[in-house]
């Protein structure tokens, strides 16, 4: 016999004070794990298969609660480096750097936001996802509602693109 929707999401509602401590304690920031908890909200219609009973249901909750916050801290971590590497940050300046190439360093991340500008927004997307989101092909196909060839064929395609253009001798 398999648990109802009502009964799935009565769990959910108990298990919520729960889930959301768990978070907590996992993020240090009540505000992350309210948005994370209304994340697990939203992925209840995707239980499959649907559950047996309300310890199934609850551990569902929890390694989902789980994988987000992972998640998520991988993103900030990503994001943290992203700024860290591209951000004037005084920590990190380098004295040594000549202007010529501070101006060629420039003129690629133009012609690169350019070339990133030309990509359908599928293709795009799933270059944000991966390379700066650092989310895993499946993780990708997944999200989008893809296979995983179609993310590794769409990222394949905008690198070709970023390179093609990085290459060409007008640049």
């Amino acid at each position: 016999m398999f648990f109802s929707e009502q009964d799935i999401y009565l769990t959910f509602l108990n298990s919520r004070p729960q889930i959301q401590r768990f978070l907590n304690q996992r993020l240090h920031c009540q505000e992350t794990a309210a948005d994370l908890v209304q994340d697990i909200y939203l992925r209840l219609m995707l239980l499959k298969p649907p559950p047996r009973s309300e310890t199934e249901v609850r551990a569902w909750l929890f390694t989902v609660a789980s994988n987000l916050s992972i998640d998520y801290v991988r993103r900030q971590k990503r994001r943290g480096e992203l700024l860290d590497r591209y951000l004037d940050r005084p920590h990190e300046a380098d004295d040594s750097a000549a202007p010529e190439r501070l101006i060629q360093a420039r003129d690629q991340l133009g012609i690169v936001q350019s070339a990133l500008a030309e990509l359908p927004d599928q293709c795009a997307e799933i270059l944000f996802l991966s390379r700066v989101e650092g989310l895993s092909h499946a993780r990708i196909a997944e999200q989008l509602g893809i296979s995983c060839s179609w993310v590794e064929k769409q990222l394949a395609r905008a690198l070709l693109h970023c390179r093609k253009a990085l290459d060409r001798p007008e640049h």
